[in-house]
Formats: C-alpha cells, sequence, structure tokens
C-alpha cells in the first residue's frame, strides 16, 4: 500500500518523472517527439507501457519491429524478441541486414562473402544481446515462460511479440476471451516488472477488405481489449501505400491512433525491402508521397 499524499511519495515520484533514462528508444524522430505530453520521453516508458502496431500482412509491421529492436540495442538496451512466425535463423537474416545494409536475400540464400560475414560481426559485436526462443511455437504458456526468463533472469526491459493473434492460450472455444486474458496478463506483467512490451498485431476481416479506407484501431482482430489496455496504438496505413516493387521499396504512413501521454500524429514511412531499413520521409519528398 502507498499512501499519494505522503512526502516519500511525492519525492520518489519527482525522481522518478525526471529520469530520462528509463525510456526505450525509437528510431522516428516524430514518434519520440508525442511519446510524453511534457517532451521528457524521447521513446516508450519502461514503467509498464503497451504499445500495438497493427497492419496488414506485407505492409510491413515486422520490419518496423526490427527496426524499434536496432534502436534499442544501439542504445545499449537488450530486447527479447518473440517471434511466432520466423526462425532464429530467418529473424537474424532481417536483422543482419538492417544493420549492415547487405541486400536480405542474400543473408537468407547463405549467398555472401568473408568479407560480408565480418561486416556483420563488426556491426553487431558491440551491441547488447537479442534473445529469441529456441524454436517456433505457438503455445502462449512456452512464450510466458521466454519472457519471464529474459525479464527475470537476464534484465530484459523491452518485450517485442511478432504477433499478437498467432498465440494460443488454450482458449479456443472464444478467441475473443482468450486475447483478452492474452493481454490482460501481458499488461499485468508489463506493470508488475517494469518493462515495456511492443506487441504486433493484425486487422480484422472486415478492415482487410475494405484496404483502401483509412485503418481505425476498432478494427484491430481481437476485439476492444488492445484499445483498452495499450498506451499507444500504432497504425501502418495500408490505404495510402505505394510499393515500388522495381527499387524494392515502399511508401506509407505509420498512424499513431491512440496516445495515453501525448499526441496522436501521421508519420510518412519510408521502407527498404532490401536491408529492411526504415525511416521518416523527408520533407521534401512529400509532394509525392500518397496522401494519409
Amino acid at each position: 500500500m502507498r499512501d499519494l499524499n505522503s512526502a516519500y511519495f511525492r519525492g520518489t515520484f519527482s525522481e522518478r518523472q525526471q529520469r530520462e533514462a528509463d525510456v526505450i528508444p525509437v528510431h522516428l524522430p516524430s514518434l519520440a517527439s508525442v511519446c510524453g505530453d511534457s517532451g521528457s520521453h524521447k521513446g516508450f516508458a519502461k514503467d509498464g507501457w503497451m504499445v500495438c502496431l497493427a497492419g496488414l500482412p506485407g505492409h510491413g509491421k515486422s520490419i518496423s519491429a526490427i527496426n524499434f529492436a536496432c534502436a534499442a540495442l544501439d542504445a545499449g538496451e537488450p530486447v527479447a524478441y518473440v517471434s511466432l512466425e520466423m526462425s532464429a535463423e530467418q529473424l537474424a537474416a532481417r536483422y543482419y541486414a538492417m544493420k549492415t545494409g547487405i541486400e536480405v536475400s542474400l543473408l537468407e540464400q547463405g549467398n555472401f562473402n568473408e568479407r560480408a560475414f565480418e561486416i556483420v560481426s563488426e556491426k553487431t559485436n558491440y551491441l547488447p544481446p537479442i534473445y529469441v526462443p529456441d524454436e517456433i511455437t505457438s503455445d502462449w504458456q512456452h512464450c510466458a515462460d521466454f519472457i519471464k526468463e529474459c525479464v527475470e533472469y537476464y534484465n530484459v526491459q523491452y518485450v517485442i511479440l511478432d504477433y499478437l493473434q498467432i498465440c494460443n492460450s488454450g482458449n479456443e472455444q472464444n478467441i475473443y476471451k482468450a486475447m483478452a486474458e492474452l493481454m490482460t496478463d501481458l499488461r499485468s506483467y508489463a506493470v508488475q516488472r517494469q518493462i515495456c512490451i511492443l506487441v504486433l498485431s493484425q486487422f480484422n476481416r472486415e478492415t482487410a477488405s475494405q484496404y483502401k479506407l483509412r485503418p481505425r484501431m476498432s478494427g484491430l482482430w481481437g476485439g476492444s481489449i488492445i484499445e483498452q489496455v495499450c498506451d499507444m496504438i500504432l497504425l501502418l496505413g495500408h490505404h495510402a501505400y505505394e510499393r515500388d516493387n522495381e527499387n524494392k521499396c515502399a511508401r506509407t504512413w505509420l498512424l499513431v491512433e491512440k496516445n495515453r501521454h501525448g499526441s496522436c500524429v501521421d508519420i510518412p514511412l519510408f521502407q527498404s525491402y532490401k536491408d529492411l531499413s526504415q525511416r521518416e520521409g523527408l520533407e521534401d519528398e512529400l509532394s509525392d508521397w500518397p496522401k494519409p
């Protein structure tokens, strides 16, 4: 029990609010700028934040997640990355491509020379760990055990779950109840351990079928529980998605649809499908950008 009116609580509250180090850095400046009304946060806070990133298949959810992970690693923050679709080797190819600029297809095929391998080592040797499970599984208990091991034994404070709807919590009779239980468990654990959890999500069938319309968080697959428990909801704007197959890149928007701690903004997003890098659209590029 804590008394909010006590001098002790006021003192610890003041100290905690001033600790800018307790954030997970992000790779998009416009997103960092709205992580907190006061501007003190420069990323996702570690005090129990839940962030959801949603998008249609093939529109950049996993690319975004890898870029979020790399921003944290570059700042010295270890990451637990739970991919329910990709093996450790598949995830490593994407991660190494993003860190080195080597085309991901070469890494996936093992078609690269000794110098490329040296570059991978040079770019990743100094970084903190990025932990991944030994095997792919959709069993939620297995995923939960892995997350707990990373957090409680290896002091990881940033967890990425890719993606939410694949998790099998054992309650297949009512998928919405299962999703509610899963999200509630994640939120409770994030608050208890003072960590940040980024979950990736699909849209429901109705939203997926209306891909020309701007997505809304009401279209998240799994019901309103995601809206309720998350501090921030980020949507990849499939309605304004332009892919350039010749140059292996795409232009789209990252829509901050919910932000409990700051403003909601639309961020122009450039994605490379060669090395999986991601950045904000530059001001002089926006005249040709698809409209949000």
